[in-house]
């Protein structure tokens, strides 16, 4: 059995038509120290049957709103390496391997993301940020408030979930958003370059779609917390607008990526690599 162990909250209501989809993306993990949380809120539909169907492990735990249950899992199921996945949502192949050998590797990594993708429907997968260098920093929303760390790929140490807190109960949608910030004030994120997971569009009542602009006034509100001034964000947004067109020229994307300018002082993420024997390494 593998040393660390992680822990899967999964948040359910009335979710069980790609409940089991979600549930079969993690047991077919085959990672041996892993365990897998669903808490429901009180399903009325097929969830509880199909749970029992796939021996997974729930708890139901009627009244709280999907963040308030995915911090009350964690509280109540805590391991070494956390993370939760919607019902709706998929782990993709070899995901849960390649984060925890990343965790065991690099003691110094508290908090990692993979290559954002999402599927449709039927599962099928479109990845839709596919540059050599990641383009999620802390201070990308200076440029856009649509360029997010996606919360199904990422996965971060105990220690750090505890330090700042955990999940915030000042929002209703933003909470993973407000989550990101206060990890990026004590820890760099590293950014591996595989598919870890899926956010599924579909059409059946997605809340997350649905309450989309709600979201977006909540991630205002955070960036406003920041208090950064007129000046400092045009200072700011005009280095990352830089960044961005230096990482597109070949000749000179190298030199400056060993430079490590744009992870020490913008906040991107350390790009972690396959070498050729398949290992992750830190690279430059």
């Amino acid at each position: 059995m593998s040393k660390l162990s992680i822990t899967i909250i999964t948040p359910n209501l009335n979710g069980g038509q790609f409940l089991e989809a979600c549930i079969r993306s993690v047991k077919n993990q085959g990672y041996g120290n892993l365990r897998h949380i669903v808490i429901d809120g009180g399903s009325t539909d097929n969830s509880i049957q199909l749970l029992e169907n796939n021996k997974t492990e729930y708890e139901i735990v009627e009244g709280l709103n999907n963040y308030e249950a995915i911090h009350y899992g964690f509280q109540k199921y805590p391991s070494d390496i956390q993370a939760w996945l919607n019902s709706d949502d998929l782990y993709r192949e070899g995901a849960i391997k390649t984060v925890m050998d990343v965790f065991e590797k690099f003691s110094e990594i508290s908090w990692l993301s993979g290559t954002p993708s999402i599927s449709n429907e039927q599962g099928v997968i479109r990845i839709w940020d596919s540059h050599l260098f990641p383009s999620i920093s802390k201070y990308t929303w200076t440029l856009s408030s649509n360029i997010f760390i996606q919360q199904e790929s990422t996965f971060w140490r105990k220690e750090l979930y505890e330090k700042v807190g955990g999940l915030s109960t000042n929002y209703r949608y933003a909470n993973d958003y407000d989550l990101w910030f206060r990890f990026f004030e004590y820890e760099q994120l590293y950014a591996v370059p595989q598919v870890l997971a899926s956010f599924r569009m579909h059409s059946t009542g997605q809340l997350s779609v649905a309450n989309k602009n709600k979201y977006m006034q909540e991630v205002s509100d955070i960036q406003a917390q920041l208090g950064f001034s007129f000046f400092r964000r045009i200072i700011i947004k005009s280095i990352i607008a830089m960044d961005y067109i230096l990482i597109r020229i070949p000749v000179i994307r190298s030199s400056y990526d060993r430079s490590r300018f744009r992870q020490k002082f913008l906040g991107f993420p350390v790009r972690l690599r396959f070498d050729d024997s398949d290992q992750l390494t830190k690279g430059n």
